[in-house]
């Protein structure tokens, strides 16, 4: 410690080479502009590169999975577009299925299969055909046939053929929906399902729903204007089933042993070339197989998924675009990198420019903290403010401690000053028996209805309910000591005494229910006011301090908490305070005596009243004495 004499024999300003009783400081000298230069400089270096190469490793990653996003997508959404075709076929077959194994579809009854099939075909327009063979080889089918003069109907009871017999032993053998090979029929290729139909172990003939390849066709058409590519299916690796190009083919190359046109028909180069090499890449999961083929328009991107279930042969359904739509994505990226490297230029050389700048100030507060350190309080100015916010602060900071420091030079031990900084009494905080009083405000029926509510409408009421107990409380210079879970307890009469405590605590329970009915709030409120000796401090450890009440109390508040839901009548808001707080209210308050009851923990039971002032209280409520 340096006595006062010492301090009297030093000069003014010391020379920072050479301080008394230090050992020798290095030579070694940098300045401050240089340092920040260094410092700054290389920092945003390091933090904008690592933030690039970071960002660019997650762009690459995010562009890739998004890619990978937008092919599965594409992929599913012809996955989907098919299976809309495909599934009403099964569905209908199934449900003729099980309406003739209870009897509610007759299958030999004709004019019913054909006003059945007329009312499914409105909805479903491509369903074309719904044909019946019965056990002893003959055939009863309903044709669906769609023209500009607007949907007609043919049906037709046809005599067994060659061949029907050894079908339906099939079918049978199958014994469950299974899709049949294409065939072509009347100048049209079907696309059809099977199924057996038994009536009590009893074969009722094979049910058989179809529709044409050319509905398949329009599907795959409509990714020309939803995605911009072109979709196909074909049937195994050598025939077409659906291609935008299928509906230029003509249906005189083909017949009953050819019902689809060939992939060398179609004369389409990119699937020609997709099938002679191997998939390139996969999708996520293996959901897809990816395909890059150069063909005579460019490069091409081909997305394909292979479907087993609709018969011998695979589907293979699939969509290919131009591969520059795909790459443009990557183009974005490269550009983004390159501005990005840019921007890190620019960086290093604002903040070589900025750290010029902060060395000033910077310079300036170290001449003037060594001038605090000597205690040379005269020889000081206040450092200017800056437009830099941490220097201001800095300057703030450092000028309201020399006006500290020349309050504890010029009148008050170091001590002292310091409490002339602060606002707060310490002795305010330190834990004191007292009389106090007490009061819990609780949600009725909180939990039960918290169950039917999202968590974020719950956090929203429970803030707009606190919110509104926050502000009474206040009010009347009332302390918020805690929340728990649904509930908020106050109390009054510390930290600064207030010898109407009581009062405060009954005009905030009234003020409390006057803003919730104000606030057209749904739920009921419970509030008790118990009035007690108390202890009130800081409570806890060293590091971790609360400022809070202890004491029988709060646990007295608490019970009669739980009895204001046995109060009579529809009020939302409902109020109960004991007698200990009824006896320091004044007359501007109206009681009603509601009755004596014990509570857990105390031997003597407790009288409690309800309260509501001169304003708001029924005529036939009387101060109970």
């Amino acid at each position: 410690m340096v006595n006062e004499d010492e301090h009297l024999e030093r000069p003014g300003i010391v020379d920072p080479d050479v301080l008394p009783h230090r050992s020798p400081r290095s030579k070694f000298r940098i300045k401050i502009s240089t340092l920040l230069a260094l410092a700054i400089g290389g920092l945003v270096a390091i933090s904008t590169g690592a933030v690039l190469f970071v960002s660019t490793f997650a762009n690459i990653r995010n562009t890739t999975e998004l890619l990978n996003t937008s092919a599965t997508m594409i992929i599913e959404s012809i996955e989907d577009d098919i299976f809309s075709l495909t599934t009403p076929i099964e569905e209908l077959a199934k449900a003729l299925q099980q309406d003739a194994s209870t009897g509610d579809v007759d299958l030999t009854d004709t004019d019913f299969l054909k006003a059945y099939f007329k009312g499914v075909a409105a909805s479903a327009p491509y369903l074309t055909d719904l044909a019946i063979v019965y056990p002893d080889g003959s055939l009863f089918i309903t044709t669906h046939i769609a023209s500009q003069d607007g949907p007609s109907f043919v049906s037709a009871t046809e005599p067994p053929a060659a061949g029907t017999l050894r079908y339906l032993q099939d079918v049978k053998s199958y014994d469950q929906l299974f899709w049949n090979e294409p065939f072509f029929d009347q100048g049209r290729t079907h696309i059809s399902a099977a199924v057996p139909a038994y009536k009590e172990g009893t074969f009722l003939g094979a049910v058989l729903v179809s529709s044409t390849v050319h509905h398949f066709s329009d599907i795959v058409g409509e990714l020309g204007s939803k995605f911009g590519a072109t979709g196909f299916i074909l049937y195994g690796n050598s025939r077409v089933l659906a291609h935008p190009k299928l509906l230029e083919l003509s249906a005189s190359d083909l017949n009953s042993d050819t019902p689809l046109h060939s992939i060398a028909a179609l004369d389409d180069a990119v699937i020609t070339q997709m099938l002679m090499q191997a998939p390139e890449f996969h999708g996520m999961d293996g959901s897809f197989d990816g395909f890059v083929v150069e063909a005579d328009q460019g490069g091409h991107l081909i997305l394909t998924i292979t479907v087993d279930d609709f018969g011998s042969e695979p589907w293979i359904i699939g969509q290919y675009s131009p591969l520059s739509d795909w790459s443009n994505q990557w183009t974005r990226l490269s550009d983004a990198a390159f501005v990005s490297i840019g921007l890190l230029v620019v960086s290093v050389i604002a903040a070589l420019l900025l750290a010029r700048r902060l060395a000033a100030p910077i310079h300036r507060s170290t001449e003037e903290a060594t001038k605090v350190s000597e205690l040379n309080l005269d020889q000081i100015d206040y450092l200017p403010p800056s437009r830099v916010a941490e220097l201001n602060l800095q300057a703030s900071a450092f000028n309201k401690m020399l006006d500290g420091l020349r309050w504890f030079e010029t009148y008050l031990p170091r001590t002292l000053v310091r409490q002339l900084l602060k606002t707060g009494d310490p002795n305010l905080v330190e834990p004191r028996e007292v009389e106090l009083t007490v009061m819990f405000a609780d949600i009725v029926g909180f939990t039960p209805a918290s169950e039917a509510m999202t968590p974020q409408a719950t956090a929203t009421m429970l803030n707009r309910h606190f919110e509104i107990l926050n502000r009474c409380i206040e009010a009347e210079g009332g302390t918020l000591d805690k929340y728990i879970g649904d509930a908020a307890m106050a109390f009054w009469g510390a930290p600064q005494d207030q010898t109407d405590h009581a009062e405060r605590a009954c005009r905030v329970a009234l003020a409390i229910k006057r803003s919730l009915a104000e606030a057209g709030v749904d739920y009921g409120v419970k509030i008790a006011v118990h009035t007690g000796p108390l202890i009130v401090g800081n409570i806890g450890a060293a590091d971790r301090m609360n400022y809070t009440v202890i004491g029988d109390t709060v646990n007295t508040c608490a019970r009669i908490e739980t009895l204001v839901g046995d109060l009579p009548g529809d009020e939302q808001t409902k109020i109960l305070i004991s007698d200990a707080t009824a006896h320091l209210i004044g007359p501007s308050f109206h009681l009603v005596h509601f009755g004596e009851f014990t509570v857990k923990g105390r031997s003597k039971k407790v009288n409690v009243y309800r309260i509501g002032d001169a304003d708001n209280s029924p005529e036939n409520w009387q101060r109970s004495t």
